[in-house]
């Protein structure tokens, strides 16, 4: 590997024109990592219900297991959704100091 930063050769962000440099494409840039996150995570939820309510071959899951399983994936998917928007756009950058 070449001397200098790993993964030197990938430029970020790969969509440059929508940086978040203003408040009002922050806001827009954040409301779409919410909501992508907040919808993989209902529909988790979803899911979990109704595979649970089939009669064959269903799990029985208590509320609480289901709580856990959506919490757990749903911090997995805030971790990709922010790591594709800092690819894509350079989200969350401004939160680093060097």
């Amino acid at each position: 590997m070449a001397k200098g930063k790993p993964y030197s050769f990938i430029t970020f962000p790969l969509i440059k024109n929508f940086l978040a440099t203003t408040y009002f494409k922050a806001f827009i840039l954040n409301a779409i990592a919410a909501a992508v996150i907040a919808a993989l995570s209902i529909e988790m939820r979803s899911y979990l219900d109704r595979v649970g309510r089939k009669a064959k071959g269903g799990w029985d899951l208590s509320d609480a297991a289901k709580t856990i399983i959506v919490i757990i994936s749903g911090f997995t998917v805030a971790v990709i959704v922010y790591a594709i928007m800092h690819l894509l756009v350079g989200f969350g950058g401004g939160m680093l100091t060097s």
